[in-house]
């Protein structure tokens, strides 16, 4: 077969197999959604315009209508939970009439942002997620859309004045015997009766307790961030010991030679340091200037302190940590403050033990032959390998 003869049949060839290519790349064309295009509940939704967000859920029990005007309807009681962008991040606000803990207490971003911003972001409204057009009372009451059943999410701007969206969030899906094997829950626009179906694929968090939201973790660090540790507890008679890397060098030294010990013990400074990369705690009780006498829990002075000087974002910070007295009825739980938060806080007892270590005696060499509190010491520290033989006496 010549060239020219070769080259006819592979022409053939690929314009038959060409042909169901085609048919293919068409169906995928049709098949195919453009997210982009997709009409969005609150299209143009951005976070960095929210300041407020406030989440509120119908009470059990509601207030009676005014025998003098039977026909009126109170206004609909929620529990509420404010939250509010301040030059510090998020926090918990405060909700009319009600006296709250937590208010002030910095609320977990991550939380926000997936529970309130990302769904705003994602509701859909068009013909696939439209279940009822213009739906009337009763019918929003049988998709729990209804003001007496619904829970509302509103976010404003940073004034805290402008609405920027607002949701009223209904039934799940899966509850009601026309819609089974559909996931989601039913939703409409605060100024809109338009039932919409919104399917999402992780959980979704509405809950209007604060603690739910709370950012529990003080401090983040980056051991190489650490410039220096002060910690005063019993086993140092609450004199503060300080060590620091100097001139960022490596090695840490000691503000002062425990007396009768030798050189830092660098490897049990860095473990330390190593994990001090987060601090947080167990819960949060009440304001600090809510807590009343400190001394009487342990906390004035402190039972055990800690100081960490580092660096963030080229300027050096100091956070302070104070643990006090054993929580009553818990003693595996300990009262807890800290610069770093103005409340009275609670810290694990576990935790509590890294800054009780008794700093002489395991991050200091001996000072000549190793005495025997030296030796106990380094055998918790090392203890025998598997199979060692255990030495007598």
């Amino acid at each position: 077969m010549s060239f020219a003869k070769s080259n006819v049949v592979l022409l053939i060839v690929a314009a038959v197999l060409a042909v169901p290519t085609a048919f293919q790349l068409s169906s995928e064309v049709e098949s195919f959604v453009d997210y982009a295009r997709i009409p969005l509940m609150f299209d143009g939704f951005t976070e960095e315009n929210v300041g407020a967000i406030v989440i509120g859920k119908p009470k059990e029990e509601q207030p009676a209508p005014n025998p003098q005007t039977p026909e009126k309807k109170p206004p609909v009681a929620y529990d509420q939970l404010n939250l509010r962008r301040t030059d510090k991040g998020w926090m918990v606000g405060q909700t009319p009439g009600v006296l709250s803990d937590l208010v002030g207490a910095k609320v977990n971003e991550g939380l926000i942002k997936v529970n309130v911003f990302d769904h705003l972001r994602m509701i859909r409204a068009d013909k696939e997620t439209m279940i009822q057009r213009a739906a009337t009372e009763e019918q929003l009451a049988e998709y729990g859309l209804d003001d007496a059943q619904a829970m509302v999410i509103k976010v404003a701007d940073r004034g805290g004045v402008n609405v920027v969206a607002q949701i009223h969030v209904g039934n799940d899906a899966s509850q009601m015997a026309s819609t089974e094997g559909v996931r989601g829950v039913f939703v409409r626009k605060a100024d809109s009766n338009d039932v919409v179906l919104y399917e999402f694929d992780k959980g979704w968090n509405r809950n209007v307790d604060p603690e739910q939201w709370v950012d529990r973790v003080l401090l983040r660090l980056a051991p190489e961030d650490v410039r220096a540790i002060t910690i005063a507890n019993a086993a140092s008679g609450g004199k503060p010991i300080t060590f620091e890397r100097k001139d960022n060098k490596a090695s840490w030294v000691a503000s002062e030679t425990a007396e009768g010990r030798g050189a830092v013990r660098q490897s049990e400074v860095e473990g330390f340091v190593q994990r001090l990369r987060m601090i947080a705690v167990q819960s949060f009780k009440l304001p600090i200037q809510r807590a009343g006498n400190l001394a009487a829990l342990g906390l004035q002075p402190p039972q055990c302190s800690l100081e960490i000087t580092y660096v963030d974002g080229g300027a050096e910070r100091k956070a302070t940590f104070q643990v006090g007295n054993p929580v009553e009825g818990d003693s595996n739980t300990r009262y807890f403050t800290s610069s770093e938060a103005a409340f009275l806080m609670t810290w694990p007892a576990a935790q509590a033990t890294t800054i009780e270590v008794d700093v002489a005696a395991k991050w200091f060499d001996p000072d000549g032959p190793p005495t025997d509190a030296d030796k106990a010491a380094e055998d918790q520290q090392q203890p025998p390998k598997t199979g060692q033989p255990k030495k007598d006496g």
